[in-house]
């Protein structure tokens, strides 16, 4: 029985399971990160509109657009990381309909 987890526990798993996809399945995997990467920018920016808007830095195109850019790496690296799943549904539902050989 394991008791004790480590981060590069993930680490290992992934790089052996890459290993043994497809280029295929290597593809799926990546569509479904950069889709649930799309979800996290929509709701982070969807979050944000909640904020109440402030006249402290004054009324900013620049700042707006540094929000969007910062959501937007925000949501890639939140994916990446393993994010909220979505990726890993997606890719389980999906898989069954790629090809397994290179």
């Amino acid at each position: 029985m394991k008791t004790a987890w480590s981060p590069n526990d993930n680490v290992a798993a992934r790089a052996q399971q890459a290993e043994r996809q497809s280029t295929s399945q290597r593809q799926l995997q990546s569509v479904s990160q950069e889709f649930e990467a799309l979800f996290l920018q929509q709701m982070l920016g969807a979050m944000r509109s909640t904020v109440p808007d402030s006249d402290l830095l004054g009324d900013s195109r620049a700042e707006e657009t540094f929000e969007t850019m910062l959501d937007e790496e925000m949501a890639k690296e939140m994916s990446q990381a393993g994010g909220i799943g979505l990726a890993d549904i997606l890719y389980k539902q999906m898989v069954h309909f790629v090809s397994h050989d290179d």
